[in-house]
């Protein structure tokens, strides 16, 4: 009896020797490596944003023939913009190392738009009238320089410069007391500068978010209003200023 015992011990315990060599002999587990968004933010991209702007339109108001001979005293009418902005951008990219350098261009559908009314007063200072202005950019833009540092592989701070164009379209009057008035409008496609600065995400493999900000300036256009009724030479000439902050977050899609 004995014997048998034994035997079956020492069956029990060949066989859990077995088992234990079996399984330190399997292959160890590996934790798979993180995924990464991107390796290289260089070539093509193409993307949307919207944003808000607002902005500059001040008026200038310079009597002709002269401020002696017209009577008025010449003047700049304070006119604000502001509004939505939304529309599309395409570009390129070239990355050496954590340096980036690439070139976007955009076109923005603009809501960007102001109007203002103020008192007209003669060159002894009384009040003989009303000016009236508005101005508003209907679209816009840009073909821009990027420069910028990665921070992470995946986040992208950059700075950008370049040119801009837009179509503005104004209008003005002087409405004076004794039923005169001066209207004066023009509608042009002017060209610019516009500079600033961003961030860009990576946040997947193909996908991008980005916040920006730019100054904007379309410069300046100009009309004259003749006197209604008509007394030649008598007239206004009208001065609009065009120049916007515009904030913008987007998406990009990389090629």
């Amino acid at each position: 009896m004995k014997k048998i015992i034994v035997a079956t011990v020492l069956a029990a315990v060949s066989s859990s020797t077995a088992l234990a060599a079996d399984l330190g002999a399997r292959t160890p587990y590996i934790k798979a490596p993180a995924m990464v968004a991107v390796s290289s933010w260089s070539g093509f991209y193409i993307g949307a944003n919207v944003g808000y702007g607002w902005g500059n339109a001040d008026t200038r108001y310079t009597f002709l023939p002269s401020q002696a001979d017209f009577g008025g005293a010449n003047t700049t009418v304070d006119n604000r913009s502001r509004g939505v902005i939304g529309g599309g951008q395409i570009g390129y990219n070239w990355q050496v190392g954590s340096l980036l350098g690439g070139i976007e261009a955009d076109l923005q559908g603009s809501g960007l738009k102001g109007s203002s009314q103020a008192p007209g007063f003669n060159l002894s200072g009384v009040s003989v009238g009303t000016l009236v202005s508005s101005e508003k950019v209907t679209w816009f833009g840009t073909v821009r320089g990027r420069l910028g540092l990665l921070a992470t592989p995946d986040v992208l701070l950059y700075a950008t410069a370049g040119l801009a164009y837009g179509q503005i379209d104004a209008s003005a009057d002087d409405q004076g007391q004794n039923g005169n008035r001066f209207p004066g409008s023009v509608s042009k496609i002017n060209a610019g500068w516009t500079a600033g600065a961003g961030a860009e995400w990576m946040l997947a493999r193909h996908w991008s978010a980005k916040l920006e900000y730019l100054y904007l300036d379309l410069g300046n256009v100009s009309a004259f209003g003749a006197q209604i009724p008509a007394a030649p030479p008598f007239g206004v000439g009208y001065t609009w200023k065009t120049q916007d902050h515009i904030v913008r977050g987007g998406v990009n899609y990389h090629f």
